[in-house]
């Protein structure tokens, strides 16, 4: 037994005289190869790259080739800061496509989905938050979570509980009817507002991209009641549209004989108004000439008022002072003309 361990010690000896220069070199031959494929790194588009010396934060590298020192000095990790991520509240989108079919549901998406709104009604929401990376230091190493989990795990967890805590406080404010109809897109854009605030105040370098509501229905024991409430609502906007659409053909030409009636009004008293002016400038002409003249004025006047008179007779008499009867001037004849007069008549 000896002399076979002596054998074998002879034996290992001898290999290791002859062989170690190779043994050696080949593992200085792995150790630089190994070096040199560690020293450069390529960073994909749409990524940036996160360079650790001795597990500390060194700086950040935008796409391209890079030069680093070899591991274990130095490490890299390559985030997609560009690529928006997305997560589902209430559903599960089991192949997404021109015919999106969905996973079934579970005890789980039924729990998150179901909401208390702030009239004490129940609405089954299901939503979509959809983010991206803006910095991707804080992505690593602010956000924390689960140790042995990776950096995306524990920030989508992170999203899921800040989603759902800001979406149930929100829609714990609003009436039903306002999460299940006209309040959707309100609802939306206060919780994005709200999910970047908290996320922001986490450092987590989290941007939401995004927040839609997918659907928000009642629960099924009072889903046919909302369904004719809402029946009865898109009937009465119809006949409101109607109204307003009848109103809007009759307006504009009952404004239109309004405007001509003003219009004539306002042209009708002008001219009255000128006229009055006119007869009432030509009275005070007159005074003024009858305050010259007064004797003239009123011979003038009557003359005037006399020649208009008579203008409007058919039949005109003139007697002279000196007649003493009125029988000579009576129409005798069958004509029915004036007969003779007396001295000084005139037919």
């Amino acid at each position: 037994m000896t002399q076979e361990m002596d054998n074998l010690q002879y034996v290992m000896q001898y290999y290791w005289q002859h062989f170690r220069r190779r043994i050696v070199a080949v593992i200085v031959v792995l150790v630089v190869l190994l070096g040199g494929m560690s020293t450069f790194y390529q960073v994909p588009a749409k990524s940036q790259g996160v360079v650790l010396r001795f597990g500390r934060y060194s700086e950040t590298t935008n796409p391209g080739l890079h030069a680093k020192l070899p591991w274990p000095i130095e490490t890299v990790y390559k985030v997609p800061v560009q690529r928006v991520q997305s997560i589902e509240f209430g559903y599960r989108t089991a192949a997404p496509g021109r015919v999106t079919r969905y996973a079934p549901k579970t005890e789980e998406s039924a729990r998150v989905s179901r909401m208390l709104t702030g009239d004490l009604n129940l609405a089954h929401v299901e939503w979509v938050v959809q983010y991206r990376i803006r910095n991707p230091k804080d992505y690593l190493f602010k956000i924390g979570g689960d140790p042995g989990r990776s950096a995306d795990q524990n920030a989508r967890e992170l999203i899921s509980d800040v989603a759902e805590a800001v979406m149930r406080r929100i829609i714990g404010d609003v009436s039903v009817d306002s999460v299940i109809t006209t309040g959707r897109e309100q609802i939306a854009d206060d919780s994005k507002h709200e999910m970047q605030a908290m996320l922001d105040e986490f450092q987590s370098g989290i941007d939401i991209r995004a927040v839609k509501l997918q659907s928000a229905t009642p629960p099924d024991a009072v889903k046919d009641a909302f369904d004719e409430v809402n029946r009865a609502k898109q009937t009465k906007d119809r006949i409101v549209n109607e109204a307003k659409g009848k109103r809007n053909s009759l307006l504009p030409a009952r404004r239109g004989q309004r405007d001509k009636a003003i219009l004539e009004a306002e042209g009708y008293q002008a001219r009255v108004v000128q006229a009055a002016e006119g007869r009432a400038k030509a009275f005070l002409d007159k005074l003024k000439e009858y305050n010259k003249a007064p004797q003239i004025t009123r011979e003038r006047l009557y003359l005037e008022a006399m020649e208009k008179i008579l203008g409007q007779v058919d039949q005109k008499i003139v007697i002279d002072q000196s007649v003493r009867g009125i029988l000579p001037l009576l129409p005798l004849t069958d004509d029915g003309g004036a007969g003779l007069t007396s001295k000084g008549g005139v037919r």
